[in-house]
């Protein structure tokens, strides 16, 4: 009767084990994993935010991929409702990833110069070196458009630093 009970018992204990290991695992996989900066406007300005998502971790390219994507798709519609915002074009896709050393060159599609005053193309530009560059490892990001390196950005004129790197002082722009 002993050996009965302490049976009963030891499969209650496996079945208990496997089953905080199944929620465990499915916990992790809706983790997010990634930190995407949105946009939100005040009355004397525009400032980065971060937003967490998942990403699921690939590659450097993969992930850049997503990361980007994220930023065309805009904000959820709880972060919408609190007062966040993309200033990149939906349509924004990914031509081309590499990572060489510290440094991430990122080739996008002309959509992302397409549309928006000085603040949108501002705004847009620091959503893209910001998300870019948290990922560990990536100290600067060169960014290409069909292919080409810019150097100056839209039709505002806007200088472009190649490569470029977030300041040492580590805050957030504002605009």
């Amino acid at each position: 009767m002993r050996t009965v009970v302490l049976r009963v018992v030891a499969l209650a204990l496996l079945l208990l084990l496997v089953l905080v290991s199944a929620i465990t695992v499915r916990t992790l996989r809706h983790l997010p994993d990634t930190v995407v900066y949105l946009i939100r406007s005040d009355p004397t300005g525009f400032t980065l935010v971060p937003v967490y998502r998942r990403a699921a971790r690939g590659g450097s390219v993969t992930q850049v991929e997503r990361e980007i994507a994220a930023l065309a798709a805009g904000p959820t519609a709880d972060e919408a409702a609190r007062g966040l915002a993309s200033a990149v074009p939906a349509s924004t896709r990914l031509l081309g990833a590499r990572l060489e050393g510290t440094a991430l060159t990122v080739d996008l599609s002309a959509d992302f110069e397409q549309g928006g005053g000085t603040a949108s193309m501002v705004g847009r530009l620091n959503q893209l070196f910001y998300t870019l560059t948290r990922p560990d490892g990536v100290d600067s990001v060169v960014l290409e458009v069909e292919g080409q390196t810019v150097h100056v950005f839209g039709g505002e004129g806007i200088e472009v630093p190649q490569p470029w790197r977030p300041p040492a002082s580590g805050g957030l722009p504002s605009w």
